[in-house]
C-alpha cells in the first residue's frame, strides 16, 4: 500500500520511541538530529509511491547511525527469544490437547505478535491462551485457510518479530502434523532492522532444523522488487499459500496483485490506519484472506 498521511507522524514517533528505549539517557540534541536527518531523507524519496515499512528502513538506519550500532536491538531480540522459548513446551501441550489444535496454533501465532516482553505481559500468556475463544478473533477466515491448505502443497510464511518467531515454530510444527506432505518455507529479514527476526534468530530457536528458512530483504516488511531470487521463487509459487505475519508485511502486500495465490494476513490492529482499513479497533486480532484490491 502507498504511504498514508497517518504514517509520517508515526515514523517520527518511532524515532523518538526507539532512541528512548535503546538509550534512555540520550540527549535532546541527538534526538532532534535524528529527526532532522529523517526530514532531509524524505526530500530525496518518492514518498507518494512507497509503503511505510520501506521508509521504516530509513528510520531505523538513522537510529542505528545515531547510536553507533549496526543492530541496536540485538540484545533485546535475544532476550525475547529466550523468554518465548521458556513457554514453548507448556504452550505446545495446550495446543495438542485443544479441540482444534490447528486453530489453537494459529491463535498462538497471532498472540505472539501482541506480546510486549518488556512490559512483563508474558506473565499472562498461558492464561490468555486458555481463555481465548474463536469469537475473540475480530476477523476469522480460519475455515477458508483450511480449505486452501487442502488444495496446495506449498506454504510461505512471512515472519515478523523475534520472540514471535518461537510461536511461529509452534504453528509450523502443528501444520506439519496435519499436512505432512506440505512444503513450508519461512522467511526472515535479510539484515537487522528493528526487532524483526533474522536468520540468526531462526537458527537460535531451531527453526532452521524444521523447515527451509529464506531471507525476504532488509526492510520491516516486504519489498518484492528488491527481494532475493529465492524469496521471489517461493512468493510467486503457483497454487501456493502465503501467510503474512504482522502489520509491516501487511502494509507492503495490501493492494498488491498476486496471481494464482491465496494470501492470508495474521496480525494485531496497532494503529489508527489499521482501524480504518479493517473497520476494527486497536488491539483486535485479524486473520483475513486477501480478496481483490485488499
Amino acid at each position: 500500500m502507498k504511504l498514508e498521511p497517518e504514517c509520517i507522524g508515526c515514523l517520527f514517533d518511532q524515532i523518538l520511541n526507539a532512541l528512548k528505549l535503546l538509550k534512555p539517557d540520550i540527549s535532546r540534541e541527538n534526538v532532534i538530529f535524528a529527526q532532522k536527518k529523517f526530514i532531509n531523507s524524505l526530500m530525496d524519496i518518492d514518498i507518494e509511491n512507497k509503503a511505510a515499512p520501506i521508509l521504516g528502513k530509513v528510520v531505523y538506519s538513522i537510529v542505528a547511525d545515531v547510536l553507533g550500532e549496526q543492530d541496536p536491538y540485538h540484545s533485546l531480540k535475544q532476550k525475547y527469544n529466550r523468554l518465548a522459548l521458556q513457554y514453548y513446551d507448556d504452550v505446545m501441550k495446550i495446543i495438542e490437547s485443544s479441540e482444534d489444535p490447528l486453530f489453537e496454533a494459529i491463535f498462538v501465532a497471532a498472540l505472539g505478535n501482541t506480546i510486549d516482553f518488556a512490559s512483563q505481559h508474558e506473565i499472562n500468556l498461558i492464561s490468555d491462551i486458555k481463555n481465548f475463544k474463536k469469537e475473540d478473533l475480530f476477523i476469522n477466515d480460519y475455515t477458508k485457510f483450511k480449505q486452501s491448505l487442502d488444495k496446495t502443497n506449498h506454504l510461505l510464511i512471512i515472519g515478523d518479530n523475534s520472540g514471535e518467531i518461537v510461536f511461529d515454530k509452534l504453528l509450523i510444527t502443528t501444520i506439519k502434523k496435519f499436512y505432512p506432505k506440505l512444503q513450508i518455507i519461512y522467511s526472515v529479514r535479510g539484515a537487522p532492522v528493528v526487532n524483526d527476526a533474522t536468520i540468526e534468530d531462526a537458527r537460535y530457536i531451531g527453526l532452521t532444523d524444521l523447515v527451509q528458512v529464506v531471507e525476504s530483504g532488509p526492510i520491516p516488511g516486504v519489498d518484492i522488487t528488491t527481494s532475493p531470487k529465492e524469496f521471489k521463487k517461493h512468493f510467486y509459487q503457483k497454487g501456493g499459500i502465503i501467510l503474512s505475519k504482522g502489520q509491516g508485511n501487511f502494509e507492503c502486500l495490501y493492494g498488491m496483485e498476486i496471481p494464482d495465490k491465496d494470501l492470508y494476513y495474521l496480525l494485531k490492529v496497532k494503529c489508527k490506519l489499521m482501524e480504518r482499513i479493517f473497520n476494527a479497533k486497536i488491539g483486535d486480532l485479524i486473520f483475513k484472506k486477501k480478496v481483490k484490491n485488499f
